[in-house]
């Protein structure tokens, strides 16, 4: 049985591969906050959450798939809690080990665990036959359809009927007859009618353990030998089953995390809305109020967002005012860009962009605390790191890189890595305060410039508007807002 909520089936195969930078993305972002507001205190969501954020879509078609799903389960979702309230019954039936030489315990746990799986695949089945009709995306109705079509009401009688036998205290072996008159061939049997009343009259005999220890000990190793296939097949079937309901439970987290991060955001008043993906090639991208969610969620209410409409740019410099919202701004893309190719909503009213092959983040990092290397040392190690990794139709956002030298050399070093980067179609935003290297670029037909607004006043809006660069972040700003001298 094969569970189509992540996947289309015509894409169902290797799944699409992990950032190159999770660990990095994940503390650059911000992430950790939106993840635990997904979760909910549920750590199965969690990690259903973080595998698909960190796992970045190359196809819109699942992508689109991914929206369909969501939209049923916001127009259900008590029923879509409900169902996955049934399906976590499964983590309360522990996993079963097989031993040789636990035969017997195998057989009775796998019995157990079939028993309890199939309780839970007929309510699961009850539910969906009472409310299957609501659904619209081609994921569940698949779901709807499995249930339907694999497990009517004749095949959960057939199955309890089988346990039922099997949990009976005796237990009828057949064997055949080997070399010098020995035993082989053990089999347990069903007893099928009319075997059972030749069975009870058949000769027969007690044996006293106490009194005979290599008797009884000889009759167990022969009721093993029969039991041990059964018990293999019984195990096999336990763990398919739990394989199912597992995956059919990590597929449900997923979406579930999506509604109550929906329902947080709406909670605080922001917007959010599904995403419009274009293709890898393109070089387009607008949105309207994109902000930060992760800032919205530690704060508890509303942040200011920013509006873009760039066409055929891959080079996006990020200047102004100092505490303007840039390293916000930056966050927010990187944020909406994972989110966006996993399948979840945005934080925004509106946001389209192309797919990209990959996200990297080379934030500026604090000082090395055993003294080994240079703030610059590291941060060239670590962008040697990320090249290793880069490929063309890739994004990477810097946030005040290679400011750890000198205006000049910054500068450069920034100029060239940057050039080498949008010569090679990696799509780049880059927050910067050396001006050299900004003005580098005005006349790249290929670069935007995008300014944190700065009113006359000296208050921030935190909006990040069209703008050139300045030679200055007014940091004297800073200076009277702390000394109280303005």
């Amino acid at each position: 049985m094969k569970i189509y909520l992540m996947f289309p089936p015509a894409t169902q195969g290797k799944p699409p591969a992990n950032c190159s930078t999770p660990v990095a993305l994940k503390s650059d972002l911000e992430l950790e906050k939106i993840l635990e507001q997904m979760a909910g205190g549920d750590e199965k969501i969690y990690a259903a959450c973080e595998e698909a954020l960190f796992r970045p879509l190359q196809s819109m078609q699942t992508i689109t798939h991914r929206h369909e799903v969501l939209q049923d389960v916001l127009r259900n979702k008590e029923i879509v809690r409900q169902f996955y309230l049934l399906v976590s019954e499964v983590e309360k039936i522990p996993r079963i080990y097989s031993s040789p030489t636990r035969i017997l315990e195998n057989f009775n746990n796998a019995v157990w665990q079939l028993s309890s799986f199939t309780k839970i695949l007929r309510d699961l089945r009850d539910l969906l036959d009472k409310t299957g009709g609501k659904f619209q995306s081609a994921g569940f109705r698949h779901l709807y359809a499995t249930f339907r079509e694999q497990m009517p009401d004749s095949f959960f009688r057939e199955v309890q009927k089988h346990l039922q036998e099997l949990q009976e205290s005796e237990i009828l072996i057949g064997a055949k007859l080997g070399s010098d008159l020995q035993s082989i061939e053990y089999t347990l049997l069903r007893r099928e009618k009319g075997l059972g009343l030749r069975w009870r009259f058949s000769p027969s005999y007690t044996i006293n353990g106490e009194k005979n220890p290599h008797e009884l000990e000889d009759l167990r190793r022969r009721r093993e030998r029969a039991l041990n296939r059964a018990k293999e097949i019984l195990m096999q079937a336990a763990r398919y089953l739990h394989s199912f309901l597992s995956t059919l439970q990590a597929e449900l987290a997923f979406y579930l995390g999506c509604l109550n991060l929906i329902e947080k955001l709406q909670a605080i008043g922001m917007p959010y809305c599904l995403p419009t993906l274009l293709p890898l090639n393109t070089k387009d991208r607008s949105w309207r109020n994109l902000y930060d969610v992760s800032l919205a969620l530690i704060k508890g209410s509303p942040v200011v967002g920013n509006d873009l409409d760039a066409k055929g740019k891959n080079l996006f410099i990020i200047t102004g005012a100092n505490q303007g919202g840039k390293s916000t701004f930056l966050r927010s893309i990187g944020q909406a860009q994972l989110m966006a190719q996993c399948g979840m909503p945005v934080g925004a009213e509106s946001f389209t962009a192309p797919l990209r092959r990959d996200i990297f983040t080379h934030f500026k990092r604090g000082e090395d605390n055993w003294m080994q290397r240079g703030k610059l040392d590291e941060e060239l190690e670590r962008m040697s790191r990320i090249a290793g990794f880069l490929q063309r139709d890739s994004l990477v956002l810097f946030n005040e890189s290679f400011a750890a030298t000198n205006e000049r050399e910054g500068a450069e070093i920034c100029r060239q890595i940057t050039q080498a980067l949008i010569d090679n179609d990696v799509e780049v935003f880059s927050v910067t305060h050396l001006y050299t290297f900004a003005v580098s670029f005005l006349d790249h037909e290929k670069a935007e410039f995008l300014q944190a607004q700065r009113l006359e006043d000296s208050r921030r809006t935190f909006k990040i508007l069209p703008g050139k660069p300045q030679e200055t972040a007014y940091g004297e700003d800073l200076y009277r807002k702390i000394f109280h001298n303005g």
